[in-house]
């Protein structure tokens, strides 16, 4: 397993990595930066999920989702 040393968890890393698709990996960020985009539109956390839901656009938040979270502001 590890001992906690930085070299060790170097040879961990490329071990767990090459274990995972590239597909999943890509998800994965992909689905960060569209929730990070949501936060930096100033969503609270149930607004980012809503439009998370709606999600359809590559890399930013929709114009129309945005528009559609009067819904959820109360």
């Amino acid at each position: 397993m590890t001992d906690g040393t930085f070299p060790t968890a170097k040879c961990l890393i490329s071990k767990i990595l090459d274990d995972f698709p590239i597909k999943t990996i890509c998800a994965f960020f992909q689905k960060s930066w569209q929730y990070m985009d949501a936060y930096r539109k100033s969503l609270n956390a149930r607004q980012a999920e809503f439009v998370m839901k709606k999600y359809k656009s590559h890399h930013r938040c929709g114009h129309a989702v945005m528009m559609s979270i009067g819904v959820l502001l109360n």
